[in-house]
């Protein structure tokens, strides 16, 4: 009698990581590799891809305040598209690069919302922000700040064009 399927060579077991975290998944070659989960003490948590021992590819990564996130990784690090929604109700959902936000995404912190370029965590290049009172930017960014050609919309209409420094009107 013979078999019709060979045996796979990922098994599914647990792993300690060295910062104690444990890992129960598939493994290979005695390292996570493949799908799995792994839970720390401190209450934080990760569900996804595994490449080698690190986070890699889709996941989500959870921590014990209930911030959540949710998208692509590459080696431990958030890398790709993904979504970030910390307990306080802030939240960005766009590009990662090595961890920073960085290329285009949308970012919604203290009823403001920015819809542009980010560069190192930072609004940096063109975009377009709203605050809750209707008040509305478009123009370029350098440092979280209004800074370069821009228009600025206020509340009762009035439109402000020019060039912005540090977030003031020149």
């Amino acid at each position: 009698m013979g078999s019709c399927c060979q045996a796979s060579q990922v098994a599914r077991d647990q792993y300690v990581f060295p910062d104690g975290g444990v890992y129960t998944g598939e493994l290979k070659d005695g390292i996570p590799h493949g799908v799995g989960a792994i839970s720390f003490d401190n209450g934080q948590s990760f569900e996804g891809h595994f490449e080698n021992g690190a986070k890699s590819g889709k996941g989500v990564y959870r921590w014990s305040d209930n911030s959540y996130y949710d998208g692509e990784f590459l080696n431990d690090t958030f890398n790709g598209y993904g979504e970030f929604y910390w307990s306080n109700g802030k939240w960005y959902k766009g590009q990662w690069v090595e961890g920073n936000m960085q290329g285009e995404g949308q970012l919604f912190s203290d009823g403001k919302t920015y819809k542009g370029e980010f560069e190192n965590d930072k609004r940096n290049g063109k975009g377009e922000q709203i605050w809750p009172n209707r008040q509305k930017y478009i123009g370029e960014w350098k440092n979280n700040k209004m800074h370069g050609k821009g228009q600025l919309t206020e509340p009762n209409g009035r439109v402000i064009e020019g060039e912005w420094v540090k977030g003031k009107k020149k």
